[in-house]
């Protein structure tokens, strides 16, 4: 039976303030922690036994998953004491999955797709590894696939700085998506206790050996390492889940919302369990909302993630924002970023009366955790 691994143990420094207070891995997706809808969508595939390489947080990441009964598999934790690199990390489990092939999974991806499907091409291929991957039209930032088109065969595996595109013109191309099925043979390319780069130093030697194959993954993908991703990765997955749904609702809304009076819902929309919303507000296109969040009368959001346990008071105004957990809005708050520059409030920050937070033109404005902001910023 095939097993699963998740490499969860980066400090995710690109999506600062937010992982100041929690880990990459745990950064909600549509109301739901990234790693945990990739287990989710381990667990529909039929792979039940999952390990969680973990370093940063762990004991964070341990308290919410437990042993996994909570989501009906069994979850068993590698603990990461100093970095050993994407091979290294699950070299520390080779005791767990050295017995069959098994999936491994980047923790801070977003992703939508039946796994049973790359399981199947696995067994077609034969190889070693399967990486899944993806066109994207600018692949500068990810590993490169050179591929051959009629077997799925890796020819080359390039690292970021090794793809130099012709004529420096950027062509779509496939990349690594982060979702790979390996066989306990990969663990022979692995020196123990030493810190190794799956994507540097183990692909290319299969790639060498026409060990190594991709899959290229339907649906959606994307990564989560930049805030601006965040947001656009929230609402990919939103469509997603809304078009793939048996219903035709427009929304995603979940259990006991409590409306007050005329409110406007202006499609997509997520709104997690007890969510209040008053009078006179207008929440959409492109909004998810956490549980238990309270919205304030006369309020306007758009374009906006919102966490758990936030409180906006009235004649609110968000567009373009992600407000992280436990976050306070008072009366006339104005939170307003432009095309991908966000305004971002990490845990637990306090916006007083009528202040006004802005974005710049060509940067994110960000506030750290607990503060107390006083005064407009633009």
């Amino acid at each position: 039976m095939t097993k699963g691994i998740i490499v969860s143990g980066g400090w995710g420094t690109r999506l600062r303030p937010l992982t100041c207070t929690i880990p990459k891995s745990l950064i909600p997706v549509v109301n739901k922690p990234v790693i945990e809808r990739q287990i989710l969508l381990l667990k529909t595939a039929g792979i039940n036994e999952i390990i969680l390489a973990v370093s940063v947080m762990s004991n964070v990441l341990k308290n919410y998953f437990g042993k996994g009964e909570k989501l009906g598999v069994n979850i068993k934790y590698s603990d990461e004491k100093n970095p050993l690199g994407t091979a290294g990390a699950i070299k520390l489990a080779e005791d767990y999955l050295k017995d069959e092939n098994f999936f491994m999974l980047n923790g801070d991806i977003i992703i939508n797709f039946d796994f049973k499907e790359m399981i199947k091409a696995h067994e077609k291929h034969k190889g070693v590894g399967l990486i899944g991957s993806k066109i994207i039209t600018d692949p500068s930032r990810y590993g490169v696939l050179i591929v051959e088109k009629e077997t799925n065969k890796i020819l080359k595996f390039l690292e970021k700085e090794e793809y130099k595109p012709s004529e420096g013109k950027h062509i779509p191309m496939p990349i690594n998506a982060g979702v790979y099925l390996l066989e306990p043979e990969v663990f022979q390319y692995i020196k123990p206790q030493k810190k190794v780069s799956i994507e540097r130093n183990v692909f290319p030697h299969l790639a060498r050996e026409n060990k190594l194959y991709h899959y290229s993954i339907p649906g959606i993908w994307k990564d989560i390492g930049k805030p601006e991703e965040l947001l656009e990765g929230n609402v990919q997955l939103m469509n997603d889940i809304l078009k793939n749904q048996k219903s035709n609702n427009e929304n995603l809304i979940g259990g006991n919302l409590d409306v007050e009076g005329k409110v406007l819902l202006k499609p997509p929309v997520a709104i997690g369990e007890n969510v209040i919303i008053r009078k006179n507000c207008q929440i959409g296109p492109n909004v998810i909302i956490g549980d238990n969040v309270y919205i304030g009368a006369y309020t306007e959001i758009k374009d906006t993630l919102i966490y758990n346990e936030a409180y906006l008071s009235e004649n609110v105004k968000c567009e373009k924002a992600i407000i992280a957990d436990n976050c306070l809005l008072h009366d006339g708050v104005q939170l307003v970023g432009n095309n991908e520059n966000l305004v971002i409030l990490s845990s637990f920050v306090e916006v007083l009366d009528n202040v006004s937070l802005i974005a710049p033109p060509k940067s994110s404005l960000s506030v750290c955790h607990h503060d107390v902001v006083r005064l407009d910023v633009d």
